[in-house]
């Protein structure tokens, strides 16, 4: 062989690892993270005197929801929606509402959360137009 075609050689193997090398950086930097069981933190917020809300909750693979500083939630399937879900989030006193869904996969499609209904804490109606649901991933 001569010292071109060593010469050859060399750079050719020197690119595939190159390339080799970027492909599994790049691949490498398209993970998500785990995927698995997680808790998803969530508050509703954007009124001082909210009481309680009904929130449609449609993502799929949740398994339940919990309340957060005192939040009691109540929760049900909607008949014949899968993956849809209608959550009563009732707080103590009059501010933010925490809550938690509790879902099979993290990383599945995102959720879509819709605030339905609103109460003060002395149960009178509020709009909902003005109220925030923040998810914690």
């Amino acid at each position: 062989m001569s010292g071109r075609s060593l010469f050859r050689g060399a750079a050719l193997l020197r690119s595939v690892r190159t390339w080799a090398l970027t492909v599994a950086v790049l691949l490498a930097a398209c993970d998500s993270g785990p995927s698995g069981p997680a808790t998803v933190a969530g508050t509703v917020s954007g009124d001082s005197d909210l009481g309680a809300v009904v929130l449609d909750v449609v993502w799929a693979g949740v398994q339940g929801f919990e309340g957060r500083g005192g939040t009691q939630v109540y929760s049900a399937p909607v008949a014949d929606t899968p993956n849809r879900h209608r959550v009563i989030l009732v707080g103590p006193s009059g501010g933010e509402l925490g809550f938690s869904i509790l879902v099979d996969d993290l990383y599945l499609e995102g959720p879509v959360v819709t605030v339905v209904e609103a109460t003060s804490s002395n149960n009178l109606p509020r709009p909902v137009g003005a109220l925030q649901v923040r998810l914690e991933r």
